[in-house]
């Protein structure tokens, strides 16, 4: 009890009684959502998955009596928050205190890093796989619930049992599946407007003017244009009719409501968050959370290891702990910044020879002769291929990176853990940003626009230099395709989307099965006589029918690890930005992640039931730093969206040719310039006699085309100056991303001032309890002045008495005043678990009097503490009565030890190690102390 009073654990004191109030809205939602069967459970297991809402206060054990269910002392705290005391006790006790050199001996993780422990956990409850019954209600164990009503996937479509999650595993792991969950269901309105979009461009591909003129034209000329080559000597003309499918698949995906989604997207995410902190509010005040505040944290071993720290006195503990200078600190950190820096870099180097790559094999299928199905399909096989090499290399470099980005955190020293989370965080998020966008980023925003013109390496045939050219080594980069470059990056989408999905479920769920078949295979080989008698021996001592006990099979499950939830959130983290950053290219990225997070959410909870260690209930009011990354994301969102409309589709060009000829007709071939063919070198063209090709931009034709008879509509320069249109358009573009900044930027402080972060509900709530809470202090105040009063009529009577009585009570106040000298001196020398043991044993003799203390005041000076019993007075009647002196009597018996409900003997298994040295003197030092607790 001692324990939960440190650690301020709320516990239930009256039943919620105020009633919720549903506004329009969200009264019409519920009652379809309650309609729809499949959705929800049966409603006999509402009992048991749903908690009921309590007026809630921090626990005091003098006050025992106040608090709800505190007659059943067994089921008074829930094994989560045992678990929590435990641990706290474990990672605070010290284990060697006759060791006056090292102070820092203390600690559970400590004696794990230095091997003499190999595990702490708490234990899981019982489970039995191969049930079959559809009788939830019997489960004998919580675990076994989660197992019927939240892994199976029959329960694929169904509402989590978040109640029952945070039971078992506590807020920390409860909010990941509620964020998750939440997230989830705030994707099928998008996921269904993504695939209006899709199916609008399918129905109206047929009338699109610039498409179809890239594939029949209008009379046939423009389709039979030649474009430049793609690279240089091995490449030939391209015809642009080649290019059909890709311009047909480019208007499926980029047309008139693709633009409306990219806007109602931006505006999802805002709104997204805004309700996720309703959601995440409500959550809070039921699970006790949220004014929650983490107490002091402990040191981390490494922290304590680290010989070089000096010795500073903390001024919250005041006691002297390890420091680190803050020269040496920032030193650790800019040499860690490098680290990260340079393998950034390395990631881009990376992306480079990608580029490289795909210039190489788009000349190799050019330059094949009598292939032209190869040569139509160069463009969308090299992003094809491509993006599955980056995808490998995206892979590999994140588990490489992850590694690394631990060893740096943990070489720079964090003081706590959360220091360390934070630090991990930033790093790795900022590495997996680059290396899964940057190849996206360059699609959409680089690509095409500093290819410069072709023939321009050639400085024997006079090439004209381009100032705007950017080569890699002797290389010219890549250049779009008359229908731009929205199909290669809704390619690159799809493969690193799709393919890092499979990869991850593969690792998270697959793998263990994949080693499971394996080891049966191998054991149904042929074996010998004697290698068949120890394998069924063993199998027999594995089976879950053998007297092992609980501890040896939660050992033999996979370890946790400290962060366990970090994985977890950056896969979704990273596949938000995927549904927000490019939608505009790819609309049906939410709906990929919808289907992913429905299987996702069951493949996390059958890691965490079945394969997984129990970690530690841990507290936590949100979800962290993570909902800062989000607000994050929600920013570059608006902007990285308004680019791409802007300068990665056609939408800007089509308008302003449509404003100036009032038509599409003839807008393919506006957008292709003239190049003077003489200029080019060839190995061996299919096109001897041709004079001139044409390539994707808005610059001047060259004057020399003119003895080839040409007449154009713009004066001609040998210099292939930008024309007048580019720059209207690229003004345009510039005006279109602060025109769309400002108005989605609006638009989101709109929703998020309009939409509070806390419901009403839990306002009204919130003033209740702490209208409850002043009627006690009002309370407490009257009788404190009717005390008053009646201690003045006591002291007048009390001179009628006579001089006996008055010399029998000094004596009876000298007398308790050394028994309170006595008491004050004992406490100073026992131990922890010797002061509850008197708190005990006090609160024992303070429920046998007679009279029922009113007031928790034990000094002389009156101080207006509130006290629970009078917030019990105050309260409506609940289910918890209070009974007489032999009741409380009776109750208070069935309540263990302190020492017992502070450290319940089957809520942790610790595994010994192999004896080692070193750990062979701590773990003496450890009985030592306990001996010399004993003797005391």
């Amino acid at each position: 009890m001692k324990q939960a009073e440190l650690l301020m654990i709320r516990m239930p004191v009256h039943r919620n009684d105020v009633k919720k109030e549903v506004n329009l809205m969200d009264g019409c939602i519920n009652s379809i959502l309650k309609r729809i069967k499949f959705l929800n459970h049966k409603e006999s297991l509402k009992n048991r998955i749903e908690t009921e809402e309590y007026f809630c206060q921090p626990f005091v054990a003098q006050h025992l009596h106040c608090f709800v269910n505190w007659e059943n002392p067994d089921n008074f705290f829930s094994r989560a928050d045992r678990a929590r005391m435990v641990y706290d006790l474990l990672i605070r006790t010290r284990y060697d205190r006759g060791n006056r050199v090292d102070k820092m001996r203390f600690g559970i993780e400590r004696l794990i890093r230095n091997k003499t422990y190999s595990a702490a956990y708490p234990l899981h409850e019982e489970l039995d796989t191969s049930s079959k019954t559809d009788d939830y209600s019997t489960c004998p164990s919580d675990r076994q619930l989660l197992y019927e009503t939240w892994v199976k996937l029959k329960n694929l479509v169904k509402y989590q049992p978040l109640d029952l999650i945070q039971k078992y595993y506590g807020t920390k792991i409860a909010f990941y599946f509620a964020w998750l969950g939440f997230y989830t269901r705030c994707l099928y309105p998008i996921s269904i407007l993504g695939v209006i979009c899709v199916i609008y461009g399918l129905f109206t591909m047929s009338t699109d003017i610039s498409s179809n003129d890239i594939c029949y034209g209008p009379d046939g000329s423009v389709s039979q244009e030649l474009l430049c080559p793609a690279c240089e000597k091995f490449c030939d003309f391209i015809p642009l009719n080649s290019t059909c499918l890709y311009s047909k698949a480019a208007y499926v995906f980029d047309n008139y409501a693709t633009i409306a989604f990219t806007v109602i997207m931006s505006i999802w995410m805002t709104v997204f968050v805004e309700l996720w902190k309703r959601y995440h509010a409500e959550l809070a005040y039921k699970w006790n959370v949220l004014g929650y505040e983490p107490d002091e944290e402990v040191i981390r071993p490494e922290y304590q290891y680290y010989k070089r720290a000096k010795m500073k006195i903390n001024r919250v503990t005041k006691e002297a702990e390890p420091y680190i200078s803050l020269a040496e600190k920032a030193l650790r950190i800019f040499g860690s910044a490098i680290t990260v820096l340079f393998f950034i870099c390395l990631v881009i180097a990376l992306l480079f020879g990608i580029i490289v790559y795909r210039i190489i094999v788009r000349g190799v299928f050019n330059a094949r002769e009598n292939s032209e199905f190869i040569q139509s399909q160069a463009v969308i096989f090299t992003s094809a291929t491509a993006a599955l090499i980056n995808l490998i290399f995206i892979m590999s470099m994140n588990y490489f990176y992850n590694k690394l980005a631990y060893k740096l955190t943990n070489w720079e020293y964090p003081r706590t853990q959360s220091e360390f989370d934070n630090s991990f965080t930033f790093k790795v998020f900022l590495f997996q940003f680059v290396n899964f966008y940057s190849s996206l980023f360059y699609i959409a925003f680089f690509k095409g626009r500093f290819a410069g013109i072709p023939g321009t390496p050639t400085n024997s045939t006079g090439g004209y230099a381009d100032p705007h050219e950017l080569k890699v080594g002797n290389i010219r980069l890549e250049r779009c395709e008359a229908a731009g470059c929205m199909v290669e990056l809704m390619i690159q989408l799809i493969v690193i989307m799709i393919g890092k999905q499979a990869i991850n479920g593969f690792i998270e769920l697959a793998y263990p099965m994949v080693c499971y078949w394996f080891r049966r295979w191998r054991l149904s080989q042929p074996e010998t006589e004697q290698q068949k008698i120890e394998r069924i021996k063993k199998e027999k001592e594995n089976s879950p029918d053998s007297n092992v006990c609980l501890c040896e099979k939660d050992y033999a499950l996979n370890p946790v690890s400290q962060q366990f939830l970090f994985d977890e959130y950056l896969e979704m983290v990273i596949q938000l930005g995927f549904c927000t950053l490019f939608v505009a290219a790819f609309p049906l990225a939410p709906l990929l992640a919808l289907i992913n997070n429905i299987f996702e959410i069951r493949f996390d909870a059958y890691k965490f039931i079945v394969t997984m260690r129990r970690p530690v209930p841990a507290q936590s009011r949100n979800i962290g730093v993570w909902l800062t990354i989000i607000n994050m994301l929600s920013n570059i969102a608006v902007l990285c969206n308004a680019f791409v409309i802007a300068f990665t589709s056609d939408f800007i060009p089509k308008i302003y040719y449509r404003m100036t000829q009032g038509t599409l007709h003839g807008y393919v071939n506006e957008t292709l310039s003239y190049f003077d063919s003489s200029k080019l070198e060839f190995e061996k063209s299919g096109y001897p006699t041709q004079n001139y090709c044409r390539y994707w931009d808005l610059r001047r034709p060259p004057c020399s085309l003119e003895k080839y008879n040409f007449t154009f509509d713009i004066p001609c320069a040998e210099n292939y100056e930008f024309t007048d249109s580019w720059w209207i358009i690229l003004a345009f573009r510039l005006a279109f991303v602060l025109v769309f900044e400002l108005i989605v930027l609006t638009i989101k402080a709109m929703f998020a001032y309009i939409i509070p972060d806390m419901p009403t509900e839990i306002i009204k709530q919130l003033r209740r309890e702490r209208y409850l809470m002043r009627q006690a202090v009002l309370q407490r105040r009257d009788s404190l002045e009717i005390d008053n009063t009646t201690d003045e009529t006591n002291s007048n009577s009390s001179d009628i008495l006579g001089d006996f009585e008055d010399e029998e009570g000094e004596e009876e106040e000298v007398r308790k005043e050394k028994e309170d000298k006595n008491n004050l001196k004992q406490q100073q020398l026992s131990t922890n678990f010797q002061k509850e043991a008197k708190e005990f044993d006090a609160m024992k003799r303070l429920f046998s009097k007679k009279k029922r203390p009113s007031m928790s005041i034990t000094t002389t000076k009156q101080e207006e503490n509130i006290n629970l019993e009078d917030i019990g007075k105050t309260l409506p009647s609940t289910n918890t009565t209070f009974s007489s002196q032999n009741n409380n009597n009776k109750l208070l018996n069935k309540w263990p030890s302190p020492s017992m409900l502070v450290v319940p003997p089957p809520t942790f298994e610790m595994k010994t190690a192999k004896s080692k040295s070193k750990s062979s003197r701590e773990t003496s030092t450890t009985s030592q102390k306990s001996n010399e607790i004993d003797r005391e």
